[in-house]
């Protein structure tokens, strides 16, 4: 049985759906993440991501963005030592931002910066900024974003 719930938000632009995927500038870290949470113990996974989208993006819940009611997938994991037998779960959810006014705050946070499939991926920014590896990992391995050539 996993012992680790995380969720992670594929957070797409209003126009230009998966292709342009929303991360934010983790400072502590020096690289761009999406949005992922572990859940807490009395809440889905679902739950966790919301919770954790408003905190962190500065967004009004159910005012300035809407995640998807099911996981586009759900990943499990095994441990990587042959010791363990625990693992992690991983569910990938997709949000959607509505509303003027929550592109309004997304547009106007300095943090917040939209990168295409082909830089989430290769874990590069076109202006040499690192994206978290893990994330980059993560969402290689569940396939979930498209390579996009031009």
């Amino acid at each position: 049985m996993p012992d680790l719930h995380q969720s992670v938000a594929l957070l797409r632009h209003p126009q230009q759906l998966e292709n342009l995927w929303l991360t934010y500038w983790h400072a502590g870290r020096n690289f761009y993440d999406f949005v992922w949470t572990e859940r807490l113990e009395n809440e889905s996974s679902r739950e966790s991501l919301d919770r954790e989208i408003a905190w962190l993006l500065n967004l009004r819940q159910s005012k300035d963005y809407i995640i998807s009611s099911m996981a586009r997938l759900h990943m499990e994991i095994p441990s990587e030592t042959s010791t363990s037998d625990t693992g992690s779960t991983v569910e990938f959810y997709v949000v959607d931002l509505y509303g003027k006014l929550g592109m309004a705050s997304v547009e106007l946070n300095r943090n917040l910066r939209w990168l295409t499939s082909e830089e989430v991926l290769s874990g590069q920014t076109t202006d040499r900024l690192n994206v978290n590896p893990w994330l980059v990992k993560i969402l290689t391995r569940a396939d979930v974003i498209a390579r996009h050539t031009r």
